[in-house]
Parts: structure tokens; C-alpha cells; sequence
């Protein structure tokens, strides 16, 4: 039977496999299986069957459905998900060791780890059994943030300090230290209880452990500090805390960084140490890198620029000082293929996915039905967590915004929303919308990601779509990534959503200019107007001597070496980047102090230093005046508005380009809704052609304008 809880509720049956000759049996006849045989080879840790070798990372506030209810049910379904999606197991996120030193964000008040029942227990057990009933085995998180405890009234850590901050850290003695592991021994009983299999700690990201394992923040003389051995010391007690808690038979999963990422800060030959001094405290050691505050800066969250698998040369570096606990790597990973490889080569022995997860859920899944080709691979476009760390030359954004526009970035509400995945997203839930009432004709104007998307939604709803695009490829806009060193992962999306297209059923016409008579000749039911936006233009005197820069992609063997941009937004400074990449000498003409400001946390970081190792110029607070035969004529900036009236130079080069935005399609999106209305088809207007935006606007609006067509 069931088993029901306190509430009266039934748990969802699970789904988990509890034999190795169970778990292989699953992925009979399944091609994905075959070609990667390390991914889908079950392994057995304590009696629990890891039926693959693929873990979701944690990726959400586990204590979220405590505090901001509007979301709970969200999350629950994200690690459902998950689990259905085909991993061997899934994380929650991760939850304070306390309320007191460790208190985390958004928590006001205790959660009650004592009862094993009532109403805080049950939010735990949820988790558990929407993950068993995917068919994964679960993992609790949680972690100490020591001196790093920004909501702790008294954050605690290695030694006596004061912070960047000014508040006082207080060194932990044996008392303190005592009490910390009666934290750990208590969570990991709850973790059981509330039916995990195993509890995930994080001790990495410049978190507690991390902190007494880092010369840089355990300058202690006593037995807790100095050596290798005397540093982990207190690490060991609360591992052995936390195994008393959760007993034998579950699994104990560290989280570490392999390195600090800052100066005199913990090495790789310090994690290395510390792993011998743990090996067999823990059953999984996770390797993860640098510290939270310095996001994608110590490659705590992988950016464009990485590698995928960042971590992956450090994680094996430390598994070779391992002979009883496995190791496991996260950092960009976004296929199984590069699972295979990690795992094949004993580099590691399972591989973890984080952001890849919210722009796919299902690739393990489709993979093992041969359909990689149709996975939505991670962009590490930083949407889904944006990061509180702006670029170390800026003024951070909460004093630049007013707390409601500084919310909408932050919000924890806002955490999980994907550029490419429409169906993402705190607070959406697509199985509560409307169901067609009848087969409707959607008639989709425009071939960018927006219009595709529509097209893909409608025709999955039963309707029957027609796409019109006026050029001869579709991908809009975006087609530019085809060209450009660091984009090459959108373009595989264009060509993702090519395929569901085509698979979808949708008719696509290209070459096809829609025109009002067009729409009253085929009388559409509902028009989807997807038309996009156009080019600013430059009003610069002599401006017929410089060209856009969004069409330098397609005019690349015709640049001079050296190039100058006016203009300091996303598009001239990705265009800059790939420029730069391909070996040209470029400066950017900035009118403001500050480059490409709508940018932010840590993709504006990634950006930044990108576009400082590649050499970029960058001329700020200069005003571009006009394009001239002998170069770009520009005046300092007066003001931070960028008022010119200062001192007057030209910038020389080969070629000169600008880059001053984009505005929408108006007249035209306007034009076809008037004509759509009058033969009573409902109108949608989307992404660029209703305002100029971005990419996962357009994505988002075309799912949902189809939606809404019943």
C-alpha cells in the first residue's frame, strides 16, 4: 500500500530501482545505453542503486517551499523532473546546518529537524518522494557558510576576524565546534527519516569546511590549524557526526572545491592532502571549484568562455589520491557524451549537470532513445542564476536600481527561468493552462526562435500551423551565431528547434512575404506576428563610411585588422569579442563610464575579463561625433550622461563600425494585427517585433502565444 503521511496524503509510489540486475535490465534495447556504456553502467553505494552514473546537482533553495510559497510547488516539480528525466539520482538544494550562526537567506524563522512529523517534516519528505516516484534515488543538501554567514546574526568560522563588511566572525572553540556536529548528526537523521537515501554536504565555495581546509582563513596554532592533518581535523568530526546521523547504510556525498581561486588561498595540492586525510569518511567526493562570492571568476560557475567540464583535470587530480571514496566532477557539462568521456577515461566516476537541467530535463532521455540531436543544450547565459557578484570595476547593481527593478533581476522567484527552455520557470505551470477546444488555423509570421517556437507549440497542440519567413533560412536574428567563436551553442539550439519543427508537423514556407492580403487571403484563425526588429542605424555625419556591426558576421573576409566600434552594448561587445578572436586590433568608442550597462552579474564578470584577455580597447566616457576620412572623431564626456564638450581626438583604423540597437518592427507588426483583426483571427505580438528584447523573451512569448490559442 502506499504509504500516507500525516495529512492523510498519499506519498507518489516510488519508481527506484533496488538491484543492479534491476537497473540494467531498464536500458535494454535502448541505443543511448549501448553507446555509452560507462554513463549506464549501475553501480551499488551501500546497499543504493545508482542505476547511471548521472547526478542533478543541486540548483534551487531547498527551504524555498518553507518561505516563498507561491513556488513550492514549482520546485517540487523541478526535482521531480528530474528524477523522471532520467538521472541516477537528484540533490534538493541545499538547506542551513541551523537557524542560528548558519542561518540562510529568506528564512525567518527555525525549520523543525527534531519532529518527524507535522508540517515542516512533510515540505522535507515531499521532496524524497516526488523523486522516488521519478525513478531516482534522493539526496539532501546542506551546508555551514562559517564566516560567510550573511544572514547569521553571529557568523562563526576558523579564527577571530572582522569581515569586509565590518561584522565580527567569532572563532570557533571546542564547545562551538561540539555543537555544530550535534547540527550535522541531527540533519542527517531527519534526511533518513524523511526518506533520503543519501545527504549531499556542502563543504565547498568558501563555505566552513572549505574555510578550515584554506591557509587563507585557518591561521590557527592549535590542533585545528597549521598541517594537512591538523586542518581537517575538525572537517573529520563533523563527517563522523554526520555518518552517526544518517547510519551505515546511506550515502554521504561531499561537496569541495578543488581550489580558492584567490591568492594564498587553498591549492589543489591542499585538496589533495585533504582527501587522503577523508578518504572513506565520505562515499562520494564531489569536486566543484573556488569561492561563491567570486562566482564564474573562480570557476564556480562555468561561463562561455570554459571549457565544458572545467573541473574535470581537477577532479582527477584528487581521485588519484583516493582509494576508498568515488569522485564525482560538476562545471558545463551539457550532454552525456561528455559524461562518457569523463567516466571512460577514470578521471571520475559519476558526473553532475546543474543549469543543464533547466534548459532540458528530459536529456537523458532522449539520449537513450537516440535522439540527441533534439536535446536543448545549456548556453551558460547566466539567466537561471544570475549572481550577486558584479565585475570588480563596477558599482554594484543593487545601488544603481530601486529595490522593486533590483527584485525582478534577484528574486528568488525569478532563479530556474531559461532562455531556451519555455517551460521553465518559477510560478508557470503549462499543464494549468486552457485545452484547445478545436483545431484551430495559426498562422506564424516570422522564422526567428520566437516564431519557431510558436509554430513547434501550436502544432504539438493539434492545430494546424503554417510558418511564413520571408528569407530563405530560418533562425531571425540569431543566425549571426553561426559565425561567431563563442555562440556556437546557440546556433545548435536554431538548429534543435529546426527539428522540432519539422517533426512537429508545422508547414514552414520560406521566401514567403506576408502582407495584409496574404492574411485575408488565408483567413487564419490566429496570427502569430514573430517580424522581429531592425538595426537602429546610425544618425552620425559620415555614418556611409562605417557599417553595423551586428552584419560584420557576414562580412568577414572584407575587415580591414584594426576596427573601431561606437557603441557600448551587449552587441558591440560580443561582436568585439569575436572580432578580437579572430586575430583583428579593435577599441570600442563608449559614450558612458560604464560598458554595456544593462549586462549584469556574473555574465557581465565573464564578459569583462574576456574582453580584457583578448586585448579589447575600450574608450569610455568618448563621445562619437562623426566618421570622417581620417577616423572616428569623438569628444571626451563632460558628465555621466555622456554630454560631449571635452577634449576632441580621432580614432584611426581599417574599418569602423557601429552598434546603437535595435527597434522593433512596429509599422508592420502593426499593419498585419490590422489585417488580422479584420478577418476576426485572434493576434499575438512577440518578442523583437513587439519590443526590442531578448532572446528568451522571444522564446517565452512564442510558447505562450500558442498556448493561449484554443
Amino acid at each position: 500500500m502506499p504509504e500516507r503521511g500525516k495529512q492523510g496524503q498519499v506519498a507518489p509510489q516510488s519508481k527506484v530501482v533496488r538491484s543492479l540486475d534491476e537497473a540494467q535490465a531498464i536500458y535494454e534495447g535502448r541505443p543511448g545505453a549501448s553507446r555509452y556504456p560507462h554513463v549506464f553502467d549501475p553501480i551499488e553505494i551501500r546497499g543504493n542503486v545508482y542505476k547511471n552514473r548521472l547526478i542533478a546537482a543541486p540548483t534551487m533553495f531547498f527551504h524555498a517551499v518553507y518561505f516563498i510559497p507561491q513556488i513550492a510547488e514549482n520546485i517540487y516539480r523541478m526535482v521531480g523532473v528530474r528524477a523522471e528525466g532520467g538521472f541516477g539520482c537528484v540533490s534538493t538544494g541545499e538547506i542551513p546546518a541551523n537557524f542560528e550562526e548558519s542561518r540562510g537567506a529568506f528564512m525567518d524563522r527555525a525549520i523543525d529537524i527534531h519532529h518527524y512529523y507535522g508540517s515542516d517534516f512533510d515540505k522535507a519528505k515531499e521532496y524524497a518522494d516526488r523523486i522516488h516516484a521519478g525513478g531516482a534515488l534522493a539526496y539532501f543538501e546542506f551546508s555551514h557558510e562559517g564566516l560567510e554567514a550573511d544572514d547569521a546574526d553571529q557568523p562563526w568560522g576558523p579564527e577571530d576576524m572582522v569581515r569586509e563588511d565590518g561584522r565580527h566572525v567569532f572563532g570557533m572553540d571546542r564547545q562551538m565546534m561540539e555543537k555544530v556536529c550535534r547540527d550535522f548528526f541531527d540533519l542527517g537523521r531527519f534526511a533518513v527519516a524523511a526518506g533520503f537515501d543519501g545527504v549531499l554536504l556542502h563543504g565547498g565555495h568558501g563555505f566552513l569546511i572549505q574555510q578550515f581546509v584554506s591557509p587563507a582563513t585557518n591561521h590557527r596554532t592549535d590542533e585545528f590549524g597549521g598541517s594537512i592533518e591538523n586542518r581537517s581535523r575538525f572537517p573529520k568530526m563533523l563527517l563522523q557526526a554526520l555518518r552517526a546521523g544518517v547510519g551505515e547504510d546511506k550515502v554521504i556525498e561531499l561537496r569541495m572545491s578543488a581550489e580558492d581561486g584567490e591568492p594564498g588561498g587553498m591549492t589543489l595540492e591542499d585538496t589533495c592532502g585533504f582527501a587522503e586525510q577523508i578518504d572513506g569518511l565520505v562515499d562520494i567526493f564531489h569536486v566543484s571549484n573556488g569561492i561563491k562570492k567570486l562566482g564564474n571568476g573562480s570557476d564556480t560557475f562555468s561561463d562561455i568562455f570554459d571549457v565544458h567540464g572545467v573541473n574535470l583535470e581537477r577532479a582527477a587530480a584528487i581521485k588519484r589520491h583516493l582509494h576508498k571514496s568515488l569522485v564525482s566532477v560538476v562545471g558545463g557539462f551539457n550532454s552525456v557524451a561528455q559524461a562518457e568521456d569523463a567516466i571512460a577515461s577514470g578521471k571520475v566516476d559519476f558526473v553532475e549537470y546543474a543549469r543543464q537541467c533547466f534548459a532540458d530535463p528530459m536529456f537523458i532521455e532522449k539520449t537513450l532513445d537516440g535522439r540527441e540531436d533534439m536535446v536543448h543544450r545549456c548556453v551558460r547565459c547566466f539567466h537561471c542564476y544570475p549572481g550577486f557578484c558584479e565585475h570588480k570595476t563596477d558599482i554594484p547593481l543593487w545601488y544603481q536600481l530601486p529595490p522593486e527593478e533590483f527584485m525582478k533581476i534577484y528574486s528568488p522567484a525569478v532563479m530556474g527561468d531559461c532562455y531556451i527552455n519555455p517551460e521553465s520557470g518559477l510560478g508557470f505551470y503549462p499543464d494549468q493552462l486552457p485545452k484547445p477546444e478545436g483545431k484551430r488555423r495559426v498562422l506564424v509570421v516570422g522564422g526567428g526562435v520566437g516564431g519557431m517556437q510558436a509554430a513547434i507549440t501550436a502544432a504539438r497542440r493539434g492545430h494546424h500551423v503554417v510558418l511564413a519567413e520571408k528569407s530563405d533560412r530560418l533562425g531571425g536574428v540569431l543566425l549571426f551565431s553561426e559565425h561567431d567563436h563563442d555562440k556556437r551553442e546557440w546556433y545548435d539550439f536554431i538548429e534543435v528547434l529546426r527539428r522540432e519543427l519539422s517533426e512537429s508537423g508545422a508547414e514552414v514556407r520560406l521566401n514567403t512575404m506576408v502582407d495584409a492580403e496574404y492574411i485575408r487571403k488565408s483567413a487564419p484563425d490566429a496570427v502569430i506576428i514573430a517580424v522581429g526588429a531592425h538595426n537602429r542605424g546610425c544618425k552620425l555625419p559620415g555614418s556611409e563610411r562605417a557599417m553595423d556591426a551586428a552584419d560584420s558576421y557576414y562580412h568577414l573576409s572584407e575587415l580591414g585588422h584594426s576596427i573601431v566600434i561606437a557603441g557600448g552594448g551587449l552587441t558591440a561587445c560580443e561582436t568585439a569579442l569575436n572580432l578580437a578572436s579572430l586575430g583583428h586590433e579593435v577599441t570600442m568608442v563608449v559614450r558612458k563610464a560604464r560598458i554595456t550597462p544593462s549586462t549584469f552579474g556574473y555574465y557581465r564578470n565573464a564578459l569583462l575579463d574576456e574582453m580584457d584577455k583578448r586585448g579589447i580597447k575600450q574608450m569610455l566616457s568618448t563621445v562619437p561625433i562623426e566618421f570622417t576620412a581620417d577616423g572616428l572623431v569623438c569628444e571626451k564626456a563632460t558628465d555621466d550622461k555622456g554630454t560631449p564638450g571635452g577634449e576632441r581626438l580621432v580614432v584611426r583604423a581599417d574599418t569602423y563600425m557601429y552598434s546603437f540597437g535595435m527597434e522593433p518592427n512596429s509599422e508592420l507588426a502593426g499593419a498585419l494585427a490590422a489585417a488580422a483583426e479584420e478577418v476576426g483571427a485572434k493576434v499575438f505580438n512577440i518578442g523583437n517585433s513587439n519590443r526590442a528584447t531578448i532572446v528568451r523573451d522571444a522564446v517565452h512569448d512564442g510558447y505562450k502565444a500558442a498556448m493561449a490559442v484554443i
